[in-house]
């Protein structure tokens, strides 16, 4: 019968029995030696933690470029309310580790700061990166993020690939 087919089988461990799903399957290899193929033992996502760590990065980005909560839910294209909320809280509201589009902005944000972080140590140059106009892009960063959340990704990957050649 079909069920006879997807018997599990087992290998022995020591005391322990794992179930083997596939009786000839290979484990990977790496440089570290042999390791299973799924991770078993890594940490569990902890929404609680996730949503204090992102306004831990939301606080510093607000506290290096000198911006009020209100101009970054405005450059998130969020309610400002809800953006004060969060920070006054200390947490974001995360359900799982399936991220809501808000939090993937607020990732775009926190990405685009780690690059100008990396970029400038001074942060009135970051200030002066994001308010100025640059011939590359032919347009003000700041200006572009407001625009559209399009507008904020495509500064990322601009900060990703200048970074990349060495900037």
């Amino acid at each position: 019968m079909i069920f006879d087919q997807f018997r599990l089988y087992y290998k022995s461990e020591g005391d322990k029995k794992m179930p083997n799903l596939i009786p000839n399957a290979k484990e990977s290899r790496s440089i570290r030696g042999k390791s299973p193929l799924l991770n078993t033992t890594s940490a569990k996502f902890d929404p609680i933690i996730a949503g204090q760590a992102i306004v831990e990065g939301l606080e510093y980005l607000k506290q290096r470029l000198n911006w009020s909560g209100t101009k970054i839910a405005h450059t998130l294209h969020l309610p400002a309310n809800t953006v004060n909320t969060w920070l006054k809280n200390g947490n974001i509201p995360i359900s799982n580790s399936i991220l809501h589009p808000d939090i993937q902005v607020i990732i775009h944000l926190l990405a685009i700061h780690r690059s100008l972080e990396a970029m400038f140590d001074d942060p009135l140059h970051q200030q002066a990166w994001l308010s100025t106009l640059h011939p590359e892009l032919n347009v003000i960063p700041e200006t572009l993020m407001a625009e559209s959340i399009d507008g904020l990704i495509f500064i990322r990957q601009y900060l990703d690939y200048v970074r990349g050649r060495g900037a």
